[in-house]
């Protein structure tokens, strides 16, 4: 089982990747239950919907507003501008998601 911590860092690109509409190839999170894949994908995808913004077909950063992007140039910017600000994100979502899978 990973901390939260570790988990957080391996997801980065994945999250980033997921933003952009990039396609996620060969991740496997190796859990002792279902609940937790599931909890990790839920984490995935409510973080990587807070990176990007589209406006009139157009990306831009969804943390600080700068853009416009290509897929691949918000991919860049996000990995290298806010590469641990999204760390923390799904941190956040992670620990937000065990919270309420324990209630």
């Amino acid at each position: 089982m990973y901390s939260r911590d570790v988990l957080s860092e391996k997801l980065i690109h994945v999250v980033i990747r997921v933003a952009v509409g990039f396609r996620v190839r060969n991740f496997k999170i190796k859990a002792s239950s279902p609940g937790f894949e599931e909890l990790v994908r839920k984490a995935v995808e409510y973080s990587s919907k807070r990176l990007v913004r589209v406006s009139g077909g157009q990306m831009y950063c969804g943390l600080c507003g700068k853009g416009p992007y290509t897929r691949k140039g918000m991919y860049l910017h996000l990995l290298r501008v806010h590469k641990y600000e999204i760390k923390s994100i799904v941190g956040e979502e992670l620990e937000e998601l065990e919270s309420t899978a324990a209630s």
